[in-house]
């Protein structure tokens, strides 16, 4: 098997179905030869400048969501709708979920310095998210990262109207609960290229919520989301 192309990390972050862990690895090789150890398998940073990163990543991602909900083209969405669907996609928690759909990866992210500090507890994976937007945003600019960040976590925000996103409404439930969030996979794909045909599963602690089938990744992540509802006694 060849090995896979050399790209970009601009042209990693355009891709329609971004694979994280390569971007994670591309953007830690690539800042440590820049500024800081060529080699080192962590993300070589200060304590303060990881934080000062964190800091900016929470407002790029605030304002990449809330721009993505002001702009939805299907609905137009009330001030308090969008900061309930904003509040529930930028959480620690969620974003801590977030990041651990992807395994490891965002382990990279994390200098032992940070990781050490009792003081974080759960934050420390939403936090290490945070700062990777954030110092995407200096590398790459606020276009480059909008993209990425919507792909990745645009199904918990469409549908845009908040009564159909049943994705964002199991997400919340599992939240209230104050546990782990569930993860989606693909277990089947189908279908002419014009026409294609997807099946998602909702796992969590590797037990299987609901399954959907949909035209498109999205309608069938939210297909999979209401079977799970169901099956959780949270009728939607």
């Amino acid at each position: 098997m060849s090995d896979p192309p050399h790209l970009s990390l601009i042209e990693l972050l355009r891709s329609s179905s971004p694979d994280v862990p390569r971007i994670v690895s591309t953007f830690v090789t690539r800042f440590n030869a820049a500024y800081g150890v060529t080699g080192r398998e962590q993300w070589d940073i200060t304590k303060e400048e990881w934080q000062r990163y964190e800091f900016l990543g929470d407002r790029v991602m605030n304002l990449i969501v809330a721009q993505t909900l002001f702009t939805q083209r299907d609905s137009v969405l009330s001030e308090g709708e969008m900061t309930r669907i904003l509040s529930s996609v930028v959480s620690n928690r969620a974003l801590d979920g977030l990041t651990r759909r992807y395994g490891d990866a965002f382990a990279r992210l994390i200098p032992k310095s940070i990781a050490e500090q009792n003081t974080y507890g759960e934050r420390v994976t939403g936090g290490a998210f945070e700062a990777f937007i954030g110092a995407l945003y200096c590398e790459a600019g606020i276009d480059e990262v909008a993209f990425f960040v919507n792909a990745i976590i645009g199904d918990a925000i469409s549908p845009s109207a908040p009564d159909q996103n049943v994705v964002g409404v199991l997400q919340e439930h599992f939240q209230k609960n104050g546990g782990a969030l569930p993860e989606y996979r693909e277990v089947a794909r189908g279908g002419p290229d014009h026409k294609p045909f997807f099946t998602y599963q909702v796992v969590f602690n590797h037990e299987v919520l609901g399954e959907g089938s949909g035209e498109s990744i999205q309608l069938a992540k939210q297909a999979a989301a209401k079977k799970a509802l169901e099956n959780t006694g949270k009728k939607h």
